[in-house]
């Protein structure tokens, strides 16, 4: 309970310091990366520590979907976090990013289930859900810079928008979103190998509808790195078929749980 608390906070401070850049996105005002870099990193060394202690339990591994949902969070908090040293990109994402620790980090503290199971007698396996969880967060973050490249593409488009240190250029938003999509999608990829590997029942009745919305998944992503890097696709085709991606994975990894 102690390092959830903290752990808010923590989020909080940073988005105290990344809303009035925000707000005030037509100002001159530059944004303190080094504030939101050192309280993000202490949320996300919170986060690790309070989720440590609700998914490692005595007797296994206690994989609830709110376990699961922290732990894809501070996984993109983390991400997202460092990032900020080299892509000032990710400024606009982080006030997504750091209000999804918080609500996930409540939900894994406050919200009681059990679905425990033995990864470390298959390592293998763990390997496979290491995987499959780091390509799910990365591409949450592609999305979110899908995200933020239609709202900067139709800005630009009605010539609204003023010069603003925030702002980012487009053309760096889209190549850190083609770079976060491909990243994710040979994350996915080796996912899939590896759970046909691992997974004794990977193809079995119960399972089957994890394999096929995972793999339609990755023919979407594979159209949309296709369709960005050779038709340069922008706006709405990209986010809609990010959107897609992520519901499909979605439903391929917590289509058939309940906390």
């Amino acid at each position: 309970m102690l390092f959830a608390v903290f752990t808010i906070i923590a989020y909080l401070g940073a988005l105290l310091w990344i809303m009035p850049t925000l707000a005030h996105i037509d100002a001159e005002k530059k944004p303190n990366i080094k504030a939101v870099l050192i309280l993000g990193i202490v949320a996300v060394i919170f986060h690790i520590i309070n989720i440590s202690q609700h998914l490692i339990v005595s007797n296994g591994q206690n994989f609830t979907v709110a376990n699961v949902a922290s732990l894809i969070s501070v996984i993109i908090s983390a991400v997202a976090t460092f990032a900020l040293t080299r892509w000032k990109t990710v400024w606009f994402p982080l006030s997504i990013i750091y209000s999804l620790g918080i609500v996930t980090v409540a939900l894994s503290t406050f919200v009681e289930g059990s679905f425990i199971k033995q990864l470390s007698e298959n390592l293998g396996l763990m390997f496979h859900l290491s995987i499959a969880i780091t390509s799910y967060a990365l591409f949450f973050i592609a999305l979110l810079y899908a995200m933020q490249l239609k709202w900067l593409d139709k800005n630009l488009k009605s010539k609204k928008m003023a010069f603003s240190p925030v702002l980012p250029p487009l053309m760096t938003v889209e190549r850190h979103f083609f770079t976060l999509t491909l990243v994710a999608q040979g994350l996915l990829t080796i996912g899939l190998v590896t759970g046909m590997i691992y997974l004794h029942n990977f193809f079995a009745p119960e399972h089957i509808h994890k394999a096929i919305f995972s793999f339609i998944a990755w023919i979407v992503y594979n159209i949309l790195l296709l369709g960005q890097w050779k038709l340069r696709w922008r706006g709405n085709r990209v986010l809609i078929y990010s959107i897609s991606g992520m519901m499909l994975l979605t439903i391929a990894y917590f289509g058939s749980r309940v906390v």
